[in-house]
């Protein structure tokens, strides 16, 4: 059974733990892939990857990871990115969205986020957006059936 593919950014602010008072600008954009509909129909789970900026921490660095997709029966829309950063060390980006019906509009569009080291500790937390008014188009424009011959 095909499956489909998107486009996605998010963007907002982080604060290390290290130095809590200093807002740190963070952003990415990642492109989904589901290539079993069956699979995606039991698990809910998109392939992703792209790239993040993180003021500080890693520039444009690549990142990939997967985005648990469940608005509806779950009300969540999880994320959980790894990448490297500029000095070569291991972090992973974890956010969960907790959709509330009646407060659709915010809670699909604001991710909660935490950093954490390689070891699993967590070094940083923060708030990501996703921009209805420019960026809904080209998010809606870019799902696409995946042909599977």
């Amino acid at each position: 059974m095909a499956g489909f593919e998107f486009r996605e950014t998010m963007s907002g602010s982080y604060r290390l733990d290290a130095a809590p008072e200093r807002d740190l600008a963070i952003s990415f954009t990642v492109g989904g892939r589901v290539d079993d509909m069956r699979k995606f129909l039991r698990d809910r789970i998109a392939e992703i990857q792209g790239a993040i900026d993180a003021e500080g921490l890693a520039s444009h660095r690549a990142a990939r990871g997967t985005m648990l997709m469940d608005p509806i029966l779950g009300k969540q829309v999880g994320y959980e990115l790894s990448f490297v950063d500029d000095q070569g060390r291991r972090y992973r980006l974890a956010g969960k969205k907790s959709v509330e019906f009646l407060r659709l509009m915010e809670t699909m569009t604001t991710l909660p986020v935490e950093l954490f080291d390689e070891a699993g500790a967590r070094v940083g937390h923060g708030v990501l957006r996703f921009d209805v008014r420019s960026d809904l188009v080209k998010f809606l424009r870019s799902f696409r059936p995946l042909r599977l011959f």
